[in-house]
């Protein structure tokens, strides 16, 4: 183990439950056009395809726990056909809801004004997305998450499911053409602003990417798509599986500021995008009973300790398409662990026993029906 490698946690403030180990096996490739670090974001060279990554470990995985009796009794169990996310990225309830372009959306579906992220910075939020947990995660390091994940649920109900990341690029390894790429980051800059010069790609907002229950398995891996024409194809041949995440690249997601660096104005940008994505997408989503759940992974970018304008992590989610009433607004409170308890519910899966089955975190099958 390299020793200047420290962990996130001491794995005694969890009781042991979580371990550490850094294996240095992964591989990626790398089609970065610039050779410059931004804003100090480690680029990797192009003949560079190993990296060293964080695992964390569970040291008693928990169960998938399915009990069809009980799970047909939930609300929201088979609402709808398909459920899809489309992630964006941070920025705070206030901010967001404050611009036009989004206030405009919220016409279009029905706000959650009591929605709110689990931590900071993004990646932990990522998992809890997925796992019901943040696993103490508290920054950006190269994590891969050993746990059970919603995708464990799916399989054993036979339930199709895939990712359509912006910029994303398959690997192809001995396993087969459509393996899992954990290169960091992929594509051209985000050259909107001269000043922030970012990659339009990052792998930590490809939620699946960071689980090694998932990336470990080439059919998994195999269902991760470069959105460019897959999401289209999949939409109007009306083969979108019953449950998928679609993630915008940092051009579009409202994470990098605009060209004049004001921070509280960065939702403008995937405002304008995201509606245009509905005007092409929503009527068909609907006619296939999706529910679209728009949502951020954080609010943050001012500060990270939850003040003002913060709000406690209160972040804009809205939904979309079949059965959702526009121009509506629910208050009651929901964080990413009552979504994914919805959608588990949904879709009657069970539960995966952590925070997905805690009810003060909300259940987005409630706020649907």
């Amino acid at each position: 183990m390299d020793r200047s490698i420290q962990p996130t946690f001491d794995p005694s403030t969890y009781g042991e439950y979580y371990t550490w180990a850094v294996n240095n096996n992964t591989v990626g490739i790398n089609n970065n056009t610039f050779q410059t670090d931004p804003l100090g974001i480690p680029n990797t060279p192009d003949e560079n395809t190993i990296f060293p990554f964080f695992v964390i470990n569970e040291g008693t995985p928990k169960k998938n726990i399915i009990d069809d009796d009980a799970d047909r009794q939930q609300p929201g169990h088979r609402k709808f056909k398909k459920i899809l996310h489309v992630i964006f990225e941070n920025e705070v309830f206030s901010w967001t809801m404050g611009d036009q372009r989004w206030k405009l959306l919220a016409k279009r579906g029905r706000l959650l004004t009591n929605s709110h992220a689990i931590t900071h910075p993004s990646l932990g939020n990522y998992a809890s997305i997925l796992a019901g947990d943040y696993f103490g995660i508290a920054d950006e390091d190269f994590y891969n998450i050993n746990a059970t994940t919603i995708y464990d649920l799916l399989d054993e109900k036979s339930i199709d499911y895939a990712t359509y990341a912006e910029w994303y690029t398959p690997l192809e390894t001995k396993r087969g053409p459509n393996d899992c790429n954990n290169e960091m980051f992929i594509g051209p800059l985000d050259s909107t602003n001269p000043a922030w010069n970012g990659p339009v790609y990052r792998r930590l907002d490809v939620p699946p990417l960071l689980i090694t229950t998932y990336t470990s398995d080439y059919t998994r891996c195999s269902k991760i798509y470069n959105a460019t024409g897959k999401f289209d194809d999949d939409v109007s041949s009306h083969n979108l599986p019953p449950y998928s995440i679609y993630v915008p690249d940092m051009l579009y997601n409202a994470h990098d500021p605009e060209s004049d660096s004001d921070y509280a104005h960065q939702p403008t940008t995937a405002g304008i995008w995201f509606n245009a994505w509905l005007d092409i997408y929503l009527d068909d989503l609907k006619d296939q009973g999706t529910l679209v759940v728009a949502t951020f992974d954080e609010a943050t970018w001012q500060n990270d300790d939850d003040s003002d304008p913060n709000n406690k992590n209160q972040i804009a989610t809205i939904l979309f398409g079949q059965g959702i009433t526009p121009n509506t607004q629910d208050p009651a409170y929901i964080t990413h662990y009552g979504v994914l308890k919805g959608t588990i519910a949904n879709f009657n899966l069970g539960s995966l026993g952590r925070n997905d089955t805690n009810a003060t975190n909300g259940n987005l099958a409630v706020l649907v029906n």
